[in-house]
């Protein structure tokens, strides 16, 4: 159901990054990505180059995701399974 937004308020909007962020996580819980635990991101043409590499920075952080950048603006993510079922 759609959330009424009160006149006068604006709706809520993601930075430039937040926005980068919430399209690979939707990338990566597809139930494609979850049942091979990979899957290849790329950056897009109006994303921010510095943005992408301060993601993929983070994600390199992560103990259980590994991260091969195959190419400018393309990076392989594998991940092992932090919460079996």
């Amino acid at each position: 159901m759609l959330q009424e937004v009160p006149i006068g308020v604006a709706p809520q909007s993601f930075t430039p990054y937040q926005s980068l962020i919430s399209r690979i996580h939707r990338q990566i819980n597809s139930s494609a990505a979850q049942s091979t635990r990979h899957t290849t991101i790329a950056r897009q043409p109006d994303e921010s180059a510095s943005d992408w590499d301060v993601f993929l920075e983070q994600l390199e952080l992560e103990e259980s995701v590994r991260v091969t950048r195959i190419a400018r603006g393309v990076a392989r993510l594998m991940w092992t399974n932090q919460h079996p079922a």
